[in-house]
């Protein structure tokens, strides 16, 4: 008998098509698009793995999983899982760290140019009939030839770094795990600790997980170390800025602009911070690509076959179960 996957979400054919040989998918139609969190408590009851899409999973829905040997997430990050306690059960849990790199890394640079280049505020101003007429009195920065701090330097830091440096930007980078002297030389980057890079970078990146160390890890301390009139790109987890403290940073002028595809309380963004002309706003959308998506389902549920049939895949995040 094929073990059971239950998703949270309804999925393509051709995510379907590639693993209904090996496991028995069980999601909603397209026309219902997701399961309620009810429904999902009662599915999960023999269920054997679990693939959660944008959804929460907790204490609760965990327990209610009596056979459940797997949880995999959409995405490379995971906090929306309550990893602790499905290690304390020996759950697996399974992210998709390699398929998001490459469109979260051009997100990022979408964000950075339009922030710099201040693209949506001479849109707005087209679409309300005015025509910039002054040769100097522009909110505009050149990207060429400035500086890019890259907080966090792994799969996604390293790939902005590459498109950074194509622009003709000069890159700088903080990580806890520093590269050595050879691969900073073949990356063309130099290391800075977290305060420098946020005092002396004209722009600042950040690509870190969220975890609760990071947590405000941008606040108003931060904020009062930037250079005046920098900019913040952030297509990695709200959380990691203080939101209230962005709103002000943005108002003050220690930042010129900012370009968010995150944020702290989503879905739901402050009055204060939609009120901002010189902020960039996505809705979470730096993997929102159609074959991304299905690229990051067969990254999630390979890991996750891969747990069913007794073996250890490499997009495990919480390595120390036993299998």
């Amino acid at each position: 008998m094929k073990s059971k996957v239950l998703i949270t979400q309804w999925i393509p054919d051709e995510v379907k098509l590639g693993f209904s040989d090996k496991v028995q998918l069980i999601y909603p139609d397209k026309s219902k698009t997701k399961y309620s969190y009810d429904e999902l408590k009662e599915l999960i009851v023999d269920c054997d793995g679990l693939l959660t899409i944008f959804r929460k999973v907790d204490k609760e829905l965990i327990d209610c999983g009596k056979k459940l040997k797997a949880i995999a997430n959409l995405g490379v990050g995971y906090d929306s899982i309550d990893v602790g306690y499905a290690t304390q059960k020996n759950i697996a849990v399974i992210n998709s760290p390699s398929t998001v790199t490459e469109s979260t890394a051009e997100l990022t640079i979408a964000l950075l140019m339009a922030s710099m280049r201040s693209i949506v505020s001479f849109d707005k101003s087209m679409r309300r009939g005015e025509w910039t007429s002054s040769a100097f009195d522009t909110p505009a920065v050149e990207i060429f030839e400035h500086s890019l701090g890259v907080a966090g330097f792994g799969r996604i830091g390293k790939s902005v770094c590459k498109r950074a440096q194509a622009l003709g930007m000069k890159v700088f980078y903080y990580d806890p795990y520093p590269l050595t002297k050879e691969e900073e030389i073949s990356f063309g980057v130099e290391y800075m600790d977290l305060d420098q890079l946020f005092s002396q970078c004209d722009c600042i990146s950040l690509h870190m997980p969220y975890t609760p160390e990071n947590h405000h890890l941008v606040d108003e301390n931060r904020f009062s170390k930037m250079k005046k009139g920098s900019f913040l790109i952030n297509a990695a987890r709200g959380a990691i800025v203080k939101e209230s403290a962005l709103v002000k940073a943005l108002n003050d002028g220690t930042l010129q602009g900012a370009g968010l595809d995150v944020f702290e309380f989503e879905p739901a963004v402050s009055q204060e911070l939609l009120a901002c002309d010189n902020v960039v706003i996505n809705p979470h959308v730096g993997t929102h690509t159609y074959q991304v998506r299905v690229n990051m389902c067969n990254e999630t549920l390979s890991g996750l076959c891969e747990i069913l049939n007794g073996n250890r895949p490499y997009n495990l995040v919480n390595k120390e179960i036993s299998i």
